[in-house]
């Protein structure tokens, strides 16, 4: 009897910090954070999995300006800096803490844990996790997809195809090249949806995409089994909706799982709680206090202050348990699901990938227990990939999505809040001059088209939602506010030089230092 397919979709992204200027810089954390505790433990997972012959199948997209990051040779050093600079302040916390029955376990599993993390990206894998994962590819284990390359909502970009185009087939390429073959899918950033974005997909040649359940539940005609089937697009793209079920048992900051009280605490960090002389050779230098990844408490009370020390042993079993829940809520859904229809059903969850490790540190391994059950504990259910699905179901019912994202409002209403709406004449103007532009110069003069590819990473940089959710949801918002602006800046003079003919040499290769991103960029993608 054919089985309904659980699709786990990860979205991996992060926007390009890159900042070779100063040896330290507070938002390259960002990455260095993920690395150590979400896509290290994520690679640490898998590879467990693979030793023990458990089979098992995720879907995996990483992002082209992530991927960029993760093979830098700059940001791989200072990854491995970061881990070594934590190892470090974890030897003064086993001094200090020795005699601590509380704390002192906790730092001694944050010394093994961060030892071993070391240990996989340094001597492992080289550093290179874009390698290992393409390599858990080859294996079969993971499905890696792409997404567009500087993230951007692509329904704000409608107006000039040239921009959609240029964003998608630049994506392609990227991941080709650094991960060894083409994309068969795509993660569509914030999963913002509208009319035809899916005609551009299909030209880059992706199979697949991903968008919020409403996005589905309103398409025209009905879809016959709701979320739970992928569906076509006009253009022969398929659609794959998220199931809200399952997301609500991660998300809710009610009810879902990251919340219980065994969990470690994000928020109590050693970069808070301890003397600010004691912790300064590990934040910023300039004083600035900052998470450090060291966390000795659990959440012990969702509703009151009060926190616990931290029990690794409790809480790992605490995963197993909601990994055994979610286990079986996915199986029971499946049976009721396919008595609904009279088909098995695909169900899809996706999730930031970040979610798993860095915000909710047990995630790897409620990851790892549900991938185990899944793959020996029953035969109801078998974890798939979007391409696995399309592959043993090819025929599915052809639909009109409806626009839709996912966040607050479901409608874009995150990127383009009353906070943000000064960036969106910026967005459309440079997006209009740079089609101009490249029309205009194009092929006059290898030079010039070193100086318009330039343009093109400013204008695409200038364009990634991260800008905007940064400075809606109150985040990092002076960065995010400094970031959008250099990039408009940039591309104004790149204009202005070839306009007026005052070439800069200087001018474009520090550009180039600073954000020169995306080698394998063509200009001939945005036309």
């Amino acid at each position: 009897m054919e089985r309904g397919a659980f699709v786990l979709l990860l979205h991996a992204h992060l926007p390009w910090v890159r900042h070779p200027e100063l040896p330290f810089f507070l938002e390259e954390h960002w990455l260095f954070e993920a690395v150590a505790e979400t896509y290290l433990p994520l690679i640490e997972s898998f590879r467990a999995l693979e030793r023990d012959s458990v089979p098992f199948r995720v879907t995996l997209d990483v992002s082209p300006t992530l991927a960029s990051m993760l093979a830098d040779p700059l940001l791989q050093r200072r990854t491995e800096h970061y881990l070594l600079r934590l190892l470090e302040l974890l030897e003064k916390e086993r001094v200090r803490t020795r005699d601590d029955g509380g704390i002192g376990p906790v730092v001694e599993f944050y010394r093994d844990r961060l030892g071993r993390l070391l240990h996989l990206y340094r001597d492992v894998i080289g550093r290179d996790v874009v390698g290992e994962l393409a390599r858990l590819e080859r294996e079969g284990m993971l499905e890696l997809a792409t997404c567009a390359a500087t993230h951007p909502l692509l329904p704000m970009l409608m107006d000039r195809p040239e921009l959609v185009r240029g964003q998608v087939r630049t994506a392609v390429r990227e991941h080709k090249r650094l991960f060894g073959r083409a994309p068969r899918g795509i993660w569509l950033p914030e999963c913002a949806y509208a009319p035809p974005v899916d005609r551009y997909l299909a030209e880059a040649d992706l199979k697949w995409f991903c968008v919020d359940a409403h996005g589905l539940e309103y398409a025209r005609p009905t879809p016959r089994c709701g979320v739970h089937q992928p569906v076509y697009t006009e253009y022969g793209v398929a659609a794959f909706a998220r199931d809200l079920e399952p997301s609500r048992q991660v998300w809710s900051s009610q009810t879902g799982y990251p919340g219980d009280p065994l969990y470690r605490e994000f928020y109590r960090d050693v970069g808070w709680d301890l003397p600010h002389d004691y912790v300064a050779p590990y934040i910023d230098p300039d004083g600035t206090r900052m998470f450090t990844g060291l966390k000795y408490y659990r959440v012990t009370d969702r509703k009151g202050s009060h926190r616990e020390p931290y029990h690794p042993g409790w809480a790992h079993r605490r995963a197993d348990d909601h990994a055994g829940h979610f286990f079986d809520s996915r199986v029971a859904e499946a049976r009721a699901l396919t008595a609904r229809y009279g088909r098995p059903p695909v169900i899809v969850a996706p999730f930031d990938a970040e979610l798993f490790g860095h915000w909710w540190f047990e995630g790897p391994w409620f990851i790892e227990l549900l991938l185990r059950k899944l793959a020996f504990d029953q035969e109801v259910i078998a974890a798939m990939s979007p391409s696995d699905v399309l592959e043993a179901r090819p025929g599915q019912q052809v639909v009109a999505l409806e626009p839709s994202s996912w966040g607050a409002g479901g409608f874009y209403d995150v990127w383009l809040s009353p906070a943000t709406e000064w960036m969106l004449p910026h967005v459309a103007g440079v997006g209009e001059r740079f089609v101009r532009l490249l029309d205009e110069f194009s092929g006059r003069a290898p030079f010039v088209d070193r100086v318009l590819r330039q343009a093109a990473r400013e204008v695409m940089l200038a364009q990634s939602s991260d800008w905007p959710f940064l400075i809606t949801t109150g985040t990092g918002v002076d960065y995010a506010h400094r970031r959008f602006t250099e990039h408009v800046m940039r591309y104004a003079h790149l204009e202005r030089m070839l306009r007026e003919g005052a070439l800069n040499e200087e001018f474009v290769a520090l550009c180039e230092q600073r954000d020169g991103l995306f080698p394998a960029l063509e200009l001939a993608d945005f036309v």
